[in-house]
């Protein structure tokens, strides 16, 4: 859980070094959101599946979900990269 909230933290870290590259912030804000709401839809979804339906079946919803997540993470450490190294 807390390997979440650290990928979590990499594109607001990042967003705070963009500050002043207005493109690279909006961008790095926007990866935030949407790696919290994904993460957050994953989490309950599949706490939701391990209590009803059990171990090992997960539907398309689930599937986007976790695919929309490691999507937002994968944005998320790049935008950290950039901002470390400077736009």
């Amino acid at each position: 859980m807390l390997t979440a909230w650290l990928l979590l933290a990499a594109p607001a870290i990042a967003a705070i070094l963009l500050w002043g590259a207005w493109g690279w912030f909006g961008i790095a804000v926007v990866v935030t959101v949407l790696e919290y709401v994904a993460f957050r839809r994953t989490e309950r979804f599949s706490a939701r599946v391990w209590r009803t339906v059990g171990v090992g079946r997960r539907n398309r919803q689930a599937r986007r979900n976790e695919g929309v997540y490691l999507l937002t993470v994968v944005a998320g450490i790049a935008l950290l990269v950039v901002g470390l190294i400077g736009p």
